[in-house]
């Protein structure tokens, strides 16, 4: 995507979303001939009509700061149905799994560049945040491999019990006489 400081300062932030189409109680996403997700790109921008919305919305922009960190997804898809001046059913529809993260920082950029961050170090700082997601997915990639790996493993090998089994009960250890035995009656 181009974080360019001129796209971020005239257009806003670019985020990609999937195209969808009204099903009949939900919205559902358009897939190529070739079962590619099709894909538009949006950007997203504060403007103080936007930003009024939100205070209106949360009574505040403190308590829409608050919900970005208590009900994330939620605050996120309910402020992106702001931006794009959709309804938030159509947004949730639009929102491509596994790019949370950088609609997050989509976000957090602009409101950044909302508040007189130079559109130079918000280019950079989004050209970071994008390496940081991407080793953060691949990360988990690797983890889930791996356990995948184990299960697998664990499969192809599994456990033998021994062919007799241990009488139920307190043992005997080496170092008593008494222990798992019951004692003689008193006389």
């Amino acid at each position: 995507m181009d974080y360019t400081p001129e796209v971020l300062r005239n257009k806003g932030v670019p985020v990609k979303l999937a195209k969808i189409r009204k099903a009949e109680d939900d919205w559902t996403p358009i897939y190529s001939s070739d079962g590619e997700l099709e894909t538009e790109e949006l950007h997203v921008r504060f403007t103080h009509n936007i930003i009024a919305d939100i205070e209106e919305t949360w009574d505040g922009l403190a308590d829409w700061q608050e919900a970005m960190e208590s009900k994330p997804v939620s605050t996120l898809r309910r402020t992106l149905s702001l931006i794009f001046m959709e309804p938030v059913d159509k947004i949730g529809g639009m929102l491509i799994e596994g790019r949370l993260p950088e609609y997050s920082n989509a976000i957090g950029t602009a409101w950044a560049l909302a508040n007189g961050v130079d559109p130079t170090v918000a280019s950079r700082m989004l050209e970071a945040a994008e390496i940081q997601v991407d080793s953060q997915i691949e990360t988990l990639n690797q983890e889930l491999l791996t356990a995948l790996g184990d299960a697998e493993e664990k499969k192809e090998k599994p456990s033998t019990p021994g062919k007799k089994r241990s009488p139920s009960g307190a043992k005997q250890t080496k170092d008593t006489k008494t222990s798992g035995k019951q004692a003689p009656p008193k006389s």
